[in-house]
């Protein structure tokens, strides 16, 4: 047998060996105690059991005990920590001898017999080669003795017992073997995948990370985090020189790495027509980013929820392409709402072949200090301890404090809000806010 093999089966067996000798010491506590009472007053004649009993509970306590020592020794190799076992084993089916050549009463090989089934059990979880000899060593000598005393239907138990017990021992070493060899494939497989994972968010990093220019006339703050390595939420700012053309935040559906790799897909889609469609409306470059990813990502079922803004001085263009609706920050009146919170403009998601697409636009204007703050569902749909979302309200409130604040301090503030909500509890979709400010 392969020595990794045989090492990580007797290892896996350490905590299973640790929980059988608690029931072989709680065993041995009550038969103490069953002998004390069965026999009363007469005990004096019965001193080998009780003797035998009060040996069991002293094996069982100092196998556990050194058990417990060696969990604080994980440098100990696997025979090492697992002699204790071996030992204990062996003292307990010594003691059984003991009490068979020593003690006249009857109820002697019935003791030895019940015993000899409890440490059989206990030893498969033992290798094969270490208790198939020891067994048939201990029930050969025992087997002879009841023999001699005439007992041979006793003799007889033990001998089928040793057998059948040696053939259940082969069995489930056998079944140990396979189950670990899976659970070896599958780590290996687990390890694989998150290194495929870790890959996938470093490539999908380096896609999306670029130094932006000092714009002109926009200040641009920005924070996504993927739920697990590769995130599904992709944001974009379409740039000339110290200009802001454009901006866009999308959600891919699903998780993992089949989302992540959706983005890499339609970030580059989105800023080629972009760019090259500057002279269309911008409902119609929509159509053609649809359509184009429609084509491209082809059986991939995957669609997208976007936001695409176009920056033309002041006025803004948007089409709001079944997203969460941006919130917008006015500074001459101090009002923070909900941009088109009754979906007057909203469109269709993109990418999504089942459907006929539709796609409209509409404008809004900005002055100097006026904020678009842009979000995934991840943020509203954050749930706390007790399942409750954080919801359009609260992050309303959230971003309603946040834009009193210094404008790095803003992102900050906001998540700062969500996490004291959510208890810092593991949350099941990406995270991503941006926020423009007009200078």
């Amino acid at each position: 047998m392969d020595k990794d093999l045989k090492a990580g089966l007797i290892a896996k067996n350490l905590h299973r060996l640790a929980q059988l000798e608690q029931i072989l010491f709680t065993f041995g506590l009550i038969m103490t105690l069953v002998t004390l009472i069965r026999y009363g007053s007469d005990v004096k004649n019965h001193l080998i059991e009780l003797f035998y009993y009060l040996a069991y509970i002293v094996t069982s306590v100092h196998v556990l005990l050194v058990a417990i020592h060696t969990v604080h020794h994980p440098e100990w190799p696997v025979w090492r920590r697992n002699q204790p076992t071996y030992i204990g084993i062996f003292e307990v089916l010594v003691l059984s001898i003991i009490v068979l050549f020593s003690s006249s009463n009857p109820i002697s090989p019935y003791t030895v017999y019940t015993n000899v089934c409890i440490i059989a059990i206990v030893m498969l979880s033992v290798e094969p080669i270490f208790f198939i000899p020891l067994l048939f060593l201990f029930s050969f000598i025992i087997i002879h003795r009841l023999w001699d005393q005439g007992n041979a239907y006793m003799a007889l138990n033990i001998l089928l017992t040793t057998i059948v017990m040696s053939a259940l021992s082969l069995y489930k070493w056998n079944s140990l073997i396979k189950e670990f060899r899976l659970e070896k494939i599958r780590d290996n497989h687990v390890e694989a995948i998150e290194k495929e994972i870790e890959l996938a968010a470093f490539v999908q990093e380096s896609f999306s990370k670029r130094k932006m220019p000092e714009l002109k006339d926009f200040d641009i703050a920005y924070y996504s985090k993927a739920m697990a390595g590769v995130s599904g939420d992709m944001y974009d700012f379409y740039t000339d020189d110290e200009i802001l053309e454009g901006a866009g935040i999308f959600d891919v559906s699903g998780h993992g790495i089949s989302s992540g790799l959706v983005t890499m897909l339609v970030r580059n889609i989105f800023q080629q027509e972009f760019h090259q469609n500057e002279d269309k409306a911008l409902y119609e470059v929509m159509e053609i980013i649809d359509k184009r990813i429609r084509v491209e990502k082809r059986n991939i079922e995957n669609y997208l929820t976007g936001i695409l803004l176009r920056m033309k001085g002041s006025k803004i263009e948007i089409v709001n392409a079944g997203h969460p609706c941006p919130i917008l920050y006015r500074k001459e009146s101090g009002e923070c709402n909900y941009f088109d919170e009754k979906r007057k403009f909203s469109s269709t998601v993109i990418g999504l072949s089942s459907i006929e697409s539709f796609f409209q636009e509409t404008t809004f204007e900005m002055k100097s200090g006026d904020e678009i703050i842009l979000f995934t569902d991840g943020i509203k749909e954050a749930m706390n301890t007790a399942h409750d979302e954080y919801g359009n309200s609260r992050l309303l409130e959230s971003v309603k404090n946040a834009v009193q604040q210094d404008f790095d301090r803003q992102i900050p503030s906001v998540l700062s809000d969500m996490g004291h909500f959510t208890e810092n509890a593991d949350q099941s979709d990406d995270i991503t806010i941006v926020i423009i400010r007009k200078k």
